[in-house]
């Protein structure tokens, strides 16, 4: 099928001006909710610095970096942060074929001077990568006004903690504070945990596989709204739920059949266990690999049906 990058601009323009109202609605409430959650973030920090200043004469002189840690905590407030992302980034993925949820809005959409895959290329564009630079250029803002209380409050000479760093650390398993949640540092490149090679090979196939089943989660909302014009969002997150439960479920049966295998064969506990690493780094590039290979698919899938979309649906009255 043709694509016309003047028909596709004109589409554009025209759906950018008709539903101005609801594009400017969704990217208020993504960053009032990115911003407010860094400001509750900050107001908790400072909540508990002024409780500890206040007691000075109990913890014997006032506080300071080096025994109070949470002037430039942010991991706390990072995964609030992260949450909301992924919820906007479900709802953004969700609302792609909004403009179908009235029979009126099928006969306007449906008859414009423009093709379908001309169409469904801006709504999967404006919805999936810009829902995700507006996330991101939230999370920026916010990240500055949380770095500027900070600095007011508690001074350059105390540090400056970033929201996006915090949250590529987390993403990645790179934290450098032994603080979070009590659990160890993991750093491929610091200095505090040396890791072998299976180890490290293990942190990046965990960060390649939680990044790819955000982007398959996020394209089964876009599918689910491709299946059904209202209530999607809704219905999709309570099927993710029973399927989620039924493969976990599924995933951690197979994964204990398979160590006991392993366990009970071994010979070599430091071959078996460089082997079993191996095992386990395989089974998670593959996993994540099926994950953009179905989220590939369901975009396929979704196209298909949006191109057999009809005026009158009895399924999505």
């Amino acid at each position: 099928m043709s694509f016309n990058k003047t028909r596709f601009a004109n589409f554009a323009k025209y759906d950018l001006a008709i539903n101005k109202a609801f594009f400017r609605n969704m990217a208020l409430v993504t960053l009032a909710g990115i911003i407010g959650i860094a400001m509750l973030g900050f107001i908790t920090r400072y909540n508990i610095y002024k409780d500890v200043a206040d007691r000075a004469e109990e913890w014997g002189a006032p506080p300071v970096p080096g025994d109070f840690s949470h002037y430039t905590w942010n991991y706390i407030t990072t995964l609030y942060e992260a949450g909301f992302i992924f919820l906007m980034l479900a709802i953004f993925a969700g609302c792609w074929a909004h403009n179908l949820r009235n029979k009126q809005g099928r006969i306007t959409e449906l008859t414009l001077p423009a093709t379908n895959l001309e169409k469904f290329t801006w709504h999967a564009l404006i919805t999936l990568v810009g829902g995700f630079v507006l996330c991101i250029a939230s999370l920026l803002v916010a990240d500055g006004l949380n770095a500027l209380l900070t600095l007011m409050v508690f001074g350059a000479s105390n540090g400056v903690g970033s929201l996006t760093a915090s949250a590529w650390q987390l993403l990645t398993f790179t934290t450098h504070d032994s603080n979070f949640m009590s659990l160890p540092i993991i750093s491929v490149n610091g200095d505090s945990t040396q890791m072998n090679e299976t180890e490290a090979r293990m942190l990046y196939a965990t960060t390649f596989l939680i990044i790819s089943s955000v982007i398959c989660e996020t394209i089964i909302f876009f599918f689910g709204n491709a299946l059904k014009y209202k209530y999607n969002i809704i219905l999709t997150y309570i099927a993710l739920q029973i399927i989620g439960t039924i493969g976990t479920i599924g995933f951690f049966i197979f994964t204990a059949i398979a160590a006991d295998q392993a366990i009970s064969s071994i010979d070599d506990w430091e071959t078996a266990g460089n082997d079993m690493g191996n095992f386990f780094i395989g089974l998670t590039i593959t996993l994540g690999v099926l994950a953009l290979a179905f989220s590939a698919l369901l975009m396929w899938w979704s196209y298909r049906r949006y191109t057999h979309a009809q005026i009158t649906s009895a399924f999505n009255k």
